[in-house]
């Protein structure tokens, strides 16, 4: 039997090569928007940072959406499907190398900021000491680590969250077309894919809430409400993992590549 550590190179291979392609599309519009501002004649400091900033939310859904499809592509395709690994050892290393990437996803992001914060430094500090001096912050370095550390487990656990949602919505999708005619398989679809983007607007909304009250609490009950409902998230994300896997073993078949 392969080895988790082996699945996961495997697993890890076309995520690695998806994720830089998508870095490199995003360096290229971010020159491109720069380009546009210098020709308009609006160029300044802040504009490395904010062109960063305009086009990251883009490419955190497609991220999200590229290393997705490459994770469910590896539950029903012969290529990764015949490698000779337990169901409950596949799912899993399918599942960390999927947030391994994701996590790689953010590196690369934070690292796209910190340039821009470097060049833009000068004009931040003046109007970070403007705003010293006319109004006393009340936070410390605690405060920031604390909203660090909250904003980072609300964006993994709903990734978690999300990636078992879309597998099993897949797999059950996979297994019940086995037993469905042509005309049932597309009713059937429908249904669960608008459950799909129900469960993923529900989520967001969620997502937005608890970060909304977080930023506006600033204390350490506000992180305790939050703690709560992730780890609920957590607990539905096994459930749908075991459902995953259960279908994996029993119902759903393999396509060739």
């Amino acid at each position: 039997m392969t080895n988790f550590g082996k699945l996961f190179k495997v697993f890890n291979r076309s995520k690695f090569s998806a994720v830089n392609q998508l870095m490199l599309i995003e360096l290229a519009a971010i020159a491109v928007s720069l380009i546009w501002t210098l020709v308009s004649g609006h160029m300044s400091q802040m504009n490395f940072l904010g062109a960063v900033s305009g086009w990251s939310g883009l490419v955190y859904i497609v991220g999200f959406v590229l290393i997705a499809r490459q994770a469910e592509l590896a539950f029903t395709r012969d290529t990764y499907r015949l490698i000779p690994a337990k169901n409950v050892t596949f799912y899993v290393a399918n599942l960390a190398s999927s947030l391994v990437m994701f996590l790689y996803l953010i590196l690369l992001q934070v690292g796209l900021h910190l340039v821009g914060f470097a060049v833009a430094w000068r004009k931040i500090s003046s109007e970070l000491g403007g705003m010293t001096m006319s109004h006393h912050l009340d936070f410390n370095g605690g405060d920031v680590a604390q909203i660090a550390l909250t904003v980072i487990l609300l964006i993994l656990t709903v990734f978690i969250l999300a990636l078992t949602t879309v597998t099993l919505i897949h797999l059950t999708v996979s297994a019940t077309n086995n037993f469905l005619p042509a005309a049932g398989k597309r009713v059937v679809d429908a249904i669960l894919y608008i459950v799909v983007i129900l469960l993923v607007m529900r989520v967001g909304v969620f997502l937005f809430s608890q970060l909304n009250q977080f930023m506006t609490t600033l204390n350490v009950q506000g992180l305790t409400n939050v703690v709560i409902p992730l780890v609920g998230m957590l607990v539905v994300a096994a459930l749908e993992s075991l459902i995953s896997v259960f279908l994996m073993k029993r119902w759903v078949e393999t396509v060739a590549n």
